[in-house]
């Protein structure tokens, strides 16, 4: 385990002790320390052979989570112990990356499909996505509750190659909600990763943050942006009230209703949104995902008939 600062390792535990406690009762100790977790190497260190290991799991004892990882006591583990299963299956100098170190670093409570991490090797393993990078910069890493994983800043880097400018801004607001938004540390940590091929949509998403969005908040905000309307400003102030979308030189707001949205409360905003010379254009969130191009051609049609290319 001396592969991965911050994470305890079992040698030497049998050694040197006036009084061993049983090896089972050893291993779940260390386990208990490292997310329910031990490697081959600990298990070693303590003196069992392949067919030692071998017969704990038959009984149940151990259970193989990743090549040369093992959950003590329980086939379940909890979120940090599946990440840091992934971290130590994929060898050393392994660290959590991209949407889950966003996870980890409380960005959003929205969990992948699959665990992602970054490592020096290629390397399968199931339910975990490698990304392959030949040496993080120190400065680019760091431990959080003992598993190691990129920094806030780092992980804003990697994730432009996966989200779009509007969804990056979403989780620099969430970093400065949390105290942690460092701009210049991101423009930092830019500049070490110089050759990524989608470096603009980190500073395009620093530009839209300073100008006042607050990015996409929802998967139905995301798809409206896809359907390759003019551009817009979304999720920013306008004359009191945060819009979705909203065009300045159209006059023009667009709202993607959820269910939380209330009817009576879009009333009074939208009569006072017309008060200042704006039409406020609402889609149910069902009418989004699933007949997109309805709301396309209902707004294409709008923008149509106002003459866009006269809008600033």
């Amino acid at each position: 385990m001396g592969d991965h600062p911050g994470v305890s390792s079992y040698n030497g535990l049998t050694g040197g002790q006036a009084a061993t406690p049983p090896l089972d009762a050893a291993l779940a100790a260390v386990a208990s320390r490292q997310h329910g977790l031990v490697t081959l190497d600990d298990l070693r260190a303590a003196g069992l052979d392949t067919r030692a290991i071998s017969k704990r799991v038959t009984r149940g004892v151990l259970h193989r989570r990743h090549r040369r990882v093992y959950s003590v006591g329980h086939a379940v583990l909890s979120r940090d112990g599946e990440w840091l299963a992934a971290v130590l299956g994929g060898g050393p100098d392994t660290k959590l990356a991209r949407w889950s170190a966003a996870e980890l670093h409380l960005l959003t409570r929205k969990p992948a499909s699959l665990i992602a991490v970054v490592s020096p090797r290629r390397r399968t393993l199931t339910g975990v996505r490698v990304h392959r990078c030949r040496g993080l910069d120190p400065r680019d890493v760091t431990t959080v509750r003992g598993i190691p994983v990129t920094t806030i800043h780092r992980t804003f880097v990697d994730l432009s190659d996966e989200l779009t400018p509007h969804e990056l801004v979403a989780l620099l607001r969430e970093a400065r909600f949390l105290g942690r938004f460092v701009e210049p540390a991101i423009r930092d940590a830019v500049a070490r990763a110089n050759g990524r091929q989608n470096l603009d949509v980190v500073h395009e998403a620093l530009a839209l943050f300073a100008a006042g969005s607050a990015g996409t908040r929802s998967g139905n905000e995301v798809l409206f942006l896809k359907l390759g309307l003019p551009e817009s400003r979304v999720n920013t102030k306008l004359h009191g009230f945060e819009a979705d979308f909203h065009w300045p030189g159209l006059r023009l707001n667009v709202e993607i209703d959820g269910p939380q949205h209330d009817p009576d409360e879009d009333a009074i905003r939208d009569r006072r949104l017309a008060a200042h010379g704006y039409t406020v254009l609402r889609f149910p969130q069902e009418q989004m995902r699933e007949r997109p191009d309805e709301v396309l051609r209902a707004v294409s049609a709008w923008v149509s008939n106002r003459g866009l290319r006269h809008a600033a």
